[in-house]
């Protein structure tokens, strides 16, 4: 086991949920050096406190560098972790507040502590987890509504950790796992007590001390697991979530943008693409994007696509998402029942294979989607007639750059013919760009044969992670256009989200009861 660069203080804030506390402790024990830094069991007395402490001191008797504390009575969670580590550590240790409800891992510690330190201007570092919001590995999911369990948490990071960079610069911390340089305790305090008994603390402690030039980061090669929500009650947590992140953002008001800023421009394209570089099945997802309508519907070739698709669409064969413009959305939604349907202005989803249908023109807007939700691309090779002919250009010459860029970044280009391959390879050895990915063959592209190209080798085909990067922070950036580079939120959402602030408790009533519903309507 390697040292930590600095012995660190192990803060855990003990209030109930026994079996969780004891194999949080237990963790503990077997993956950190006690001899070199400390564990400190705090109680704050809450219904069960001796029952608790009968038990911790059970667990931790004869261990050294193992103490327990009780405070003379219930502070909260904030009030537990400030009295801790400003009053009973009065070490010149490193903090790190870990909640009772993990389950550490071997090495987290020393990893931490070599993140923390490796610049002087890192001044928070949490771990990666299965629950813990931005920090959560995988982040996004293939399959919505897939649970993130321990065991899934645990393979990702284990095949994609050597991938990810050591790093990661995040505008906050997650709580759950906690790690702060001793000095800036002593310089700013640690949490507000406006947060008592808590959420939020956390978020407004990164921001604070940010403000004099000290970074949040993730740790990606250490690994803590969370329980989450076991300290306050489903209403009570949303009530204290809501005002208290009122608070964040009126003192930070840049705070909600600079969380959508990272998971949109800013983390590593392997964490964006966990889920689609370790897949948990076989069964391939594919985007495809249909950028522009003829005559205000959707182009022949695409609908002749489309359907070949969804005779192929199923749980165990292929799952499709058709992204379209918002127009039609509603329209394409009933036509296409099986495959799901989203406007452009609200893509989200993530998957293991994207293509541009219908159309031999590209725009900024579908690069950005494509380069967000695909984690491999193809390109359609139909003609390439319409980028050597002058008159059929945009007057800017956009659509002809957006498909030079989306040819360069292809994983797969696809051409209907011999023929149609050795004109487009002659056309790109004049072009400023070159297309590094495979090459195939569809005869006469067929819907049929193309679909099956795309749910045969295609979705599975190596992903070169300096190529996947390159393309990522390139196309991640907002466009020269103007184009935004995030998908605006549903109005049903945005109205949620607000009824939510407003009346938290009433609002998750209505969430149950609309769920119920739906699970008796079957739907």
């Amino acid at each position: 086991m390697s040292a930590t660069v600095r012995p660190i203080t192990i803060v855990v804030p003990v209030y109930g949920d026994l079996p969780s506390l004891l194999e949080c402790v237990d963790s503990v024990l077997a993956n950190v050096d006690l001899d070199r830094n400390a564990l400190l069991l705090v109680n704050d007395v809450g219904p069960d406190a001796d029952a608790i402490e009968r038990a911790l001191l059970d667990r931790i008797d004869g261990v050294a560098g193992a103490r327990y504390e009780r405070n003379p009575r219930n502070l909260g969670f904030v009030g537990n972790c400030n009295r801790a580590a400003t009053e009973l550590d009065t070490s010149d240790n490193d903090i790190l507040l870990l909640n009772s409800d993990t389950i550490t891992t071997p090495g987290f510690l020393e990893e931490m502590s070599g993140v923390l330190h490796a610049s002087d201007t890192h001044g928070v570092v949490c771990a990666r987890s299965n629950n813990a919001t931005i920090v959560s590995i995988p982040h996004y999911g293939r399959v919505p509504k897939t649970p993130r369990t321990i065991e899934r948490t645990a393979a990702v990071h284990s095949a994609l950790k050597d991938r990810l960079p050591r790093f990661s610069i995040s505008p906050v911390a997650h709580g759950f796992c906690f790690l702060v340089r001793r000095e800036l305790i002593r310089s700013y305090g640690l949490f507000d007590e406006i947060y008592a008994p808590g959420y939020g603390e956390e978020n407004d402690f990164c921001l604070r001390v940010n403000a004099h030039g000290h970074l949040s980061l993730i740790a990606n090669r250490a690994l803590v697991f969370h329980a989450g929500s076991m300290s306050f009650d489903g209403e009570k947590r949303m009530a204290l979530r809501s005002s208290h992140e009122k608070i964040v953002v009126s003192r930070y008001p840049f705070y909600t943008d600079a969380v959508q800023q990272y998971l949109w421009r800013d983390i590593d394209p392997v964490d964006h693409f966990a889920d689609a570089m370790m897949p948990g099945d076989d069964v391939p997802t594919v985007f495809l994007d249909v950028d522009a309508l003829e005559g205000g519907r959707l182009p022949a070739d695409a609908e002749r696509i489309i359907d070949a698709a969804r005779e192929r669409a199923s749980a165990t064969t292929a799952r499709f998402t058709l992204s379209v413009p918002d127009a039609i959305a509603s329209a394409a939604a009933t036509r296409y029942r099986g495959l799901t349907v989203v406007p452009h202005s609200q893509f989200r989803s993530l998957h293991d294979i994207g293509v541009a249908i219908g159309s031999p023109d590209s725009s900024a807007g579908q690069l950005l989607r494509l380069n967000r939700s695909a984690l491999r691309w193809m390109y359609v090779n139909a003609d390439p007639a319409h980028l050597r002919r002058w008159d059929r250009r945009d007057a800017r010459g956009e659509s002809r750059t957006a498909v030079l860029d989306l040819l360069s970044s292809a994983d797969v280009v696809v051409s209907g013919s011999d023929r149609a391959t050795a004109e487009l390879r002659d056309y790109l050895d004049a072009a400023p760009v070159s297309a590094s990915g495979s090459w195939s063959i569809v005869d006469g592209l067929s819907p049929e044969g193309l679909i099956d190209a795309i749910i045969g080798d295609a979705w599975t085909r190596d992903v070169d992670v300096d190529r996947l990067r390159t393309r990522w922070f390139r196309f991640a950036r907002p466009s020269a256009n103007g184009s935004g580079t995030t998908p605006s939120e549903p109005r049903l959402t945005r109205l949620a989200r607000k009824a939510q602030s407003i009346a938290p408790v009433p609002t998750s009533f209505a969430r149950r009861a609309v769920k119920a519903l739906r699970r008796r309507l079957g739907r």
